[in-house]
This record gives structure tokens, sequence and C-alpha cells, in this order.
């Protein structure tokens, strides 16, 4: 099982923008084969601090996953908005 956990703060002004492309993103990303769970959410206190959460069944599903079109669509969008890096972890359980 693959889990990845992290987040990106992006542009205040544009969190509707964020919310809608998110929504669509996730509903995808929850499609796919080997898909366990897959979370976008807003983090409490902290505008704009977009929160990921990815559990997958193994390596191949995920990477199966960043290899699809809606999945570099995204990280595209979410690039061209982050007011900061993102910042991802992977764990292997």
């Amino acid at each position: 099982m693959i889990i990845v956990h992290g987040g990106i703060t992006v542009d205040p002004s544009r969190i509707g923008d964020v919310e809608d492309a998110g929504a669509a993103f996730q509903k995808a990303s929850k499609a796919e084969d080997g898909c366990v769970e897959y979370q976008l959410s807003w983090k409490i206190g902290e505008p704009g601090n977009l929160r990921l959460l990815e559990i997958w069944e193994n390596k191949d599903k995920h990477q199966a996953h960043k290899d699809q079109a809606h999945t570099r669509e995204w990280t595209a969008f979410i690039g061209s908005v982050a007011a900061a890096p993102p910042q991802f972890h992977d764990i292997t359980a």
C-alpha cells in the first residue's frame, strides 16, 4: 500500500478555481483502478493551504495514476496557482 500526504499553499484569490478543478480531479482519481482513498481538503486556520491524502493498493497503481492525463492537467493547474512549492511525502505500508 502507498500513502501520499502533504499539501500546497495556493493563492487565496484562486480558492474557488481550486475547488472547482479539485472536485473534478478528486472524482477522476477515486475512479481509478487501485485507488483506496483520495482526499483534497483545506487546512483549518491556514487560508489557501490545500491538503492531500492518497492511498493506493501498490506502487504500480500509484504510478499509473501519475501517468494519467487528468493528473498531468491537475499538476499543471495547481502549479499555476501555487503560492509556495508543494510538500508531499510517500509512505509504503
